[in-house]
Parts: structure tokens; C-alpha cells; sequence
């Protein structure tokens, strides 16, 4: 299925999830190495912002270098 190439319910969405991982991280999806092609995946499967927050803040608990 293509997407739009902008989607106002998208951008919206991603930017809560920004503004999230800014706040408490410091960090945004980017500089984390997130696709955005992928959260557009998680969005429009339908995966709510504190969804996918919660998946990625799982995966900072984890070390980094193991």
C-alpha cells in the first residue's frame, strides 16, 4: 500500500513520539537510527504513540555495548 508522502495524522503522531524521547532522552528517532518508513509502518498498523514509546525505550534499557 503507498503512503502519502506527508500525512498530517502521521507527522502529529511521530512528533509526540519526538518530543517524548527529546524531553526524556535527549535523543530523537533519527539519532536513534529509526527508519521513518518503519514508524510509518507502526502507524498505520495502528500502534498508539505510547506504544511504540514504551517498545523503544526497551530497547535504550538495554546496554548498548554487551
Amino acid at each position: 500500500m503507498p503512503y502519502p508522502l506527508e500525512d498530517a495524522g502521521f507527522t502529529l503522531w511521530l512528533g509526540d513520539i519526538e518530543t517524548h524521547l527529546k524531553r526524556l532522552h535527549g535523543l530523537s528517532t533519527r539519532e536513534l537510527g529509526f527508519d521513518r518508513h518503519a514508524l510509518q509502518q507502526c502507524y498505520y498498523s495502528g500502534q498508539s504513540v505510547f506504544t511504540v514509546i514504551d517498545s523503544i525505550e526497551s530497547t535504550l534499557a538495554e546496554p548498548l555495548c554487551a
